[in-house]
């Protein structure tokens, strides 16, 4: 199969450039070649011709092989430029040859010319994808110049123990410091002491995982003093055999090491989330806000309904004592009196429980923690209930574990129990049987109270602890649906936790979770918090 092959033959004589043509065509080569023997003609050739190999004898009348170099190379033409000659000694091929020459052949000895050929046209093609692979690189670089001079983002380069090893230009725009400033610098020395363990833990993750690609936000000391948050993306890369140095433009350039090295880096990509940041806690405080005083409005109107029912019975009673205390008998007028009675009691109540669940917000409720037997005290209130309870329903206790040593708030406490056990004897059919257990393990108190009642539903669950809900199953049993949302808050108090398990028909179940000993427990969480905030 006939090779493609466009000569340019610098030569005088014409039956030497037939005889080149010849060896050629015998090598198999579909050519096509022009012969030219001065300056002139050998330039506009090269401008109306892309040449793939250029054959010169050395010595012409008007011309030369060094001077047809010499115009090659001034073009800046990478052409396999090949020496056939007669007439110089090997002294003056060599030298031509340290000029820029690919080759020397005798015209006397041309049966080297096909091979010398075919390898000089492979080196070609090799230094042509060289240059056009060097091209690329060159571009790639510009562009990636380009993209992190011009970036907002900062671009940041660390070693595996923090020390900055590349800042992009962009940081002195977002941070106030030049990038010749932090490189060499660690890292963790600008970061917020709070965050420089989980910024530690997710540049070691990104160094064992090289796939993972995480992200974090931390604090950044300004250089103005102020902390900024950025939010960055943290990427492993291994970097062979160069180093990251920067200019004094603040540009990346690589360096080649002399030892041959693979050094781990991560590069983190940061932008500043501070101002979003803010307006999202403002948003967040505007929302807490609205919610405050919607609760505020749910909660003033909820009361007014709780207090009209019994200022309604107490007008009721008096006017009727008053305007028709003659037409009355005596058990009327006593159920007049036993109902503004009634009606005094559940107001003081409300007006009670409504001042404990202001105090509880407010955080002005104070504990008064006592060391006693939780057993026992239980044990004494589950008697006192049971006396109240006029023998209608069956209470059993039991206690385990060791129950001997709590310390608790006792008042708070006997709320939380007071009210569950009045829930379950109040929403429990008379002649039903109540269940109170209490377990001491781990250091922690948990108390159960069992009925056999009306349940709630689980749509009424969720909303059980929020101040005047009640169950849509209660029907006409008297009740302010304070109860539970008090028992939830001196829970809290406690740093406990209260679970409810109930069925519709069935009966319900509420677990308190509470630590033996409360104060400990609560000062503890205190001083976690204090530490934090520091």
């Amino acid at each position: 199969m006939n090779r493609p092959l466009r000569v340019l033959i610098v030569e005088d004589s014409e039956d030497d450039a037939e005889l080149l043509a010849y060896e050629l065509e015998c090598r198999g080569y579909d050519f096509v070649y022009e012969r030219v023997d001065t300056a002139a003609a050998m330039n506009a050739a090269l401008d109306k011709e892309a040449w793939d190999i250029i054959i010169a004898d050395y010595t012409l009348p008007s011309f030369s092989a060094p001077a047809a170099l010499t115009l090659l190379q001034e073009r800046e033409l990478d052409l396999p430029f090949i020496i056939v000659s007669g007439t110089i000694g090997e002294d003056i091929a060599v030298a031509a040859m340290k000029a820029g020459a690919h080759d020397y052949l005798m015209k006397g000895k041309l049966a080297r010319l096909g091979p010398t050929i075919e390898r000089e046209l492979r080196e070609a093609s090799e230094r042509r994808k060289r240059r056009e692979a060097e091209q690329t690189v060159r571009q790639n670089e510009e562009r990636f110049r380009a993209l992190i001079e011009n970036a907002l983002d900062i671009i940041t380069v660390v070693d595996s123990d923090g020390i900055i090893k590349y800042e992009s230009p962009s940081l002195e725009k977002v941070l106030g410091y030049k990038p010749e400033e932090l490189v060499g610098k660690n890292i963790f020395d600008y970061i917020h002491f709070e965050d420089r363990a989980t910024l530690r833990k997710t540049l070691n993750q990104v160094a064992q995982n090289p796939s993972l690609t995480l992200s974090i936000e931390f604090r950044f000391q300004h250089q103005d003093r102020s902390w900024r948050i950025l939010e960055a993306v943290g990427k492993y890369f291994l970097d062979h055999n160069h180093d990251i140095c920067v200019e004094g433009s603040g540009v990346a350039r690589l360096e080649s090491s002399a030892i041959p090295t693979k050094q781990s880096s991560i590069v983190l990509n940061s932008r500043d989330i501070t101002e979003r940041k803010r307006s999202e806690e403002i948003r967040n405080n505007l929302l807490r806000e609205k919610e405050l005083s919607e609760s505020r409005f749910n909660f003033v109107s909820m009361m007014s309904h709780e207090f009209r029912n019994p200022l309604t019975r107490i007008r009721v009673s008096s006017e009727l004592l008053k305007n028709f205390r003659n037409r009355t008998t005596e058990e009327q007028q006593e159920r007049c009196l036993n109902n503004l009675e009634s009606a005094a009691r559940e107001m003081t109540q409300l007006l009670e429980d409504i001042l404990i669940i202001a105090k509880a917000e407010v955080g002005t409720l104070k504990l008064e923690f006592k060391q006693f037997d939780l057993a026992e005290f239980c044990y004494s209130l589950v008697e006192e209930t049971q006396d109240l309870a006029d023998n209608k329903h069956t209470l059993n206790f039991a206690a385990k574990g060791e129950c001997r040593q709590a310390c608790m708030d006792e008042n708070l406490l006997k709320h939380i129990l007071n009210n569950l056990l009045s829930n379950a004897i109040k929403y429990s059919p008379e002649g039903g049987d109540i269940w109170f257990e209490v377990t001491c393990q781990n250091g922690e108190a948990i108390l159960q109270i069992q009925d056999q009642g009306v349940g709630i539903s689980l749509d009424d669950q969720p909303k059980l602890f929020e101040p005047f809900h009640r169950g849509r199953n209660v029907a006409k049993i008297p009740g302010t649906g304070l109860g539970l949302s008090i028992v939830k808050r001196f829970v809290d108090l406690h740093g406990g936790k209260i679970a409810i398990k109930s069925e519709v028909g069935v009966g319900t179940t509420f677990t308190v979770t509470l630590p033996l000993n409360s104060q400990n427990s609560i000062q503890g969480q205190r001083d976690a918090r204090e530490c934090h905030a520091i």
